[in-house]
């Protein structure tokens, strides 16, 4: 009884990883698999039970070298020990994925990784913060997918390392500066494609629970559409590249426009609908009043007709500029959408000669040829001098 108290009291038989060569393996009609893990010195008698043994892609076979994970039950009336296992892994697999599944698991049971816990993005940002290499493409990419998606929005850039040592460090000291700033609506921790190992800072705990604790959405677009991270995990929504998280945080603004010009359209036909509807119905009621009126009360039922038409053409003449007055409105809000509204107001974007847009004084050459893109089209330029305002190169 002493031995199957403290097995149950103790945590040290509650997360273990047993590797060994399988035998006497068996199912039972229930869906239960039943084997037992054994090498040269000893062996321990295994249970899986069906509802876990539904979800492990590998089975039992004897003969076959596996590494189990699971708790450890004593019986005390067979006076033996039985491995409850809920997880399987060939042989081979290494100590750094164990250790990775192990922080997984410990993560999950703390509810980092939890949906009830993930923040919906904001609908309309305005101010972008992005955690990345400054000289890497995904950072190429993000500001040429934001800057075709809607030109108005603003990036705060928070450098850091995305790879090799002190990589995760930087990236958590990037999210708390980041964290200061009031006015940042959403982030995005971003990292382009890379060999498996190199992605290693962003399954760092310590990066995690950083991520975990940001005030704001946050959305990670790490390496490929098959590389998932624990960083993609804890992050209010995860992108499988960071074009597509640009993407997913800035709504299109071309699309907004053409929402405000349905709603434009919509209005308009309305407000014509309903005046032909009164002019008909005011035809059918004089047709019938002059087929139905007897001739002595011809005149006083004209003078009502009249009566009534000059409240209908107030009426009219009431509903219309109120009508008018919210189709002007939704007109606003389309030239207020669209980015030639920017440019109107005297800005250009300038885009180097491979196309890109030069966000930054940094990125510009003396020398260069450039293109400048205005309200009503674009001309060439070449850069005499480059100034950076003080402070650039901080933050």
């Amino acid at each position: 009884m002493q031995l199957a108290s403290h097995v149950q009291a103790t945590d040290a038989f509650k997360d273990l990883w047993i590797e060994g060569e399988v035998a006497q393996a068996t199912s039972g009609s229930s869906g239960h698999v039943y084997f037992t893990l054994r090498d040269n010195v000893a062996q321990l008698q295994c249970v899986l039970f069906a509802s876990r043994a539904a979800q492990i892609p590998l089975t039992p076979r004897d003969g076959t070298k596996l590494i189990a994970h699971g708790y450890v039950e004593f019986y005390v009336r067979g006076g033996r020990c039985q491995l409850m296992v809920d997880d399987l892994l060939p042989a081979g697999a290494g100590d750094a994925y164990l250790r990775l599944e192990a922080l997984k698991r410990r993560l999950v049971a703390e509810g980092l990784f939890a949906a009830e816990r993930k923040r919906a993005l904001p609908k309309a940002p305005r101010r972008v913060g992005v955690v990345t290499s400054p000289v890497g493409a995904a950072w190429r990419d993000l500001q040429a997918v934001i800057a075709r998606r809607d030109p108005r929005i603003e990036i705060v850039l928070a450098p850091a390392l995305v790879q090799g040592t002190g990589a995760a460090e930087s990236m958590i000291a990037a999210l708390d500066g980041l964290a200061q700033l009031a006015t940042l609506d959403v982030v995005i921790l971003a990292r382009g494609g890379g060999a498996a190992e190199d992605l290693g800072p962003f399954n760092d705990e310590a990066l995690v629970r950083a991520i975990a604790r940001f005030p704001r959405p946050l959305v990670s677009g790490v390496g490929h559409e098959t590389d998932v991270t624990l960083a993609d995990l804890v992050a209010d929504l995860r992108a499988p590249t960071p074009s597509v998280a640009a993407e997913l945080v800035v709504p299109d603004a071309g699309a907004e426009q053409e929402r405000a010009r349905r709603a434009w359209r919509r209005v308009d036909g309305r407000v014509r609908e309903a005046l032909r509807g009164r002019r008909t119905r005011l035809v059918q009621a004089r047709r019938l009043l002059e087929r139905r009126a007897p001739a002595v009360r011809l005149a006083g039922l004209r003078q009502r007709l009249d009566e009534d038409r000059r409240a209908l053409d107030r009426a009219i003449a009431r509903a219309v500029p109120a009508r008018r007055t919210r189709a002007v409105a939704a007109q606003r809000r389309l030239v207020a959408l669209s980015p030639l509204a920017v440019l109107g107001r005297g800005y250009a974007i300038v885009e180097g000669a491979d196309g890109h847009v030069r966000a930054d004084a940094a990125r510009l050459e003396v020398g260069e040829r450039v293109r400048l893109r205005l309200r009503d089209g674009r001309a060439g330029a070449r850069v005499e001098e480059v100034e950076r305002d003080r402070g650039a190169d901080r933050g």
